[in-house]
């Protein structure tokens, strides 16, 4: 992930959320028993992933970083998970906005906090193999160019 730019950081965000919501809207639903969403909710939904992105990327990028190298591990976890929760949040006070009176602002909140968290736990472990499988190839192409270096040392003696 390109880090350094900030309209991807806000894309990605704004896709993560539209997924989470689409996810949530689907499952309320089909708990309401409702056969057709409007088209008007996809929208609403769209509009509502963008305005998470911006706010995401607004309070995740100076006040509480998700990445760096001047931050340990288990900061950065705090960190995400502190970001999933007020991105779940949001996205449920949204989609109880989207959906009227007749939707349950708890079953929104469990359901997006529950997808956020599974979200964060699995893109982290993959993070951290990824991490790992960069760490082992780093080292594996030290040691080569350490042997090759090795072999073709002159010590001046003929």
């Amino acid at each position: 992930m390109n880090e350094n730019n900030l309209l991807y950081r806000i894309f990605l965000n704004a896709c993560v959320s539209v997924t989470i919501g689409l996810i949530v809207v689907l499952l309320e639903y089909t708990a309401l028993g409702e056969s057709t969403i409007q088209a008007n909710i996809l929208w609403y939904i769209l509009a509502s992933g963008t305005v998470v992105g911006l706010v995401y990327e607004g309070l995740f990028s100076e006040l509480l970083p998700l990445s760096g190298n001047h931050l340990r591990r288990h900061v950065l976890w705090r960190n995400r998970f502190i970001c999933a929760l007020v991105n779940a949040v949001i996205v449920a006070v949204l989609g109880k906005v989207m959906l009227g009176t007749g939707s349950s602002l708890i079953f929104l909140l469990l359901l997006s906090v529950l997808l956020c968290l599974a979200a964060i736990i699995v893109i982290g472990i993959a993070s951290d193999i990824r991490y790992r499988h960069a760490v082992s190839e780093m080292n594996r192409r030290l040691k080569q160019l350490n042997s090759l270096t090795g072999d073709n040392d002159v010590t001046g003696e003929e």
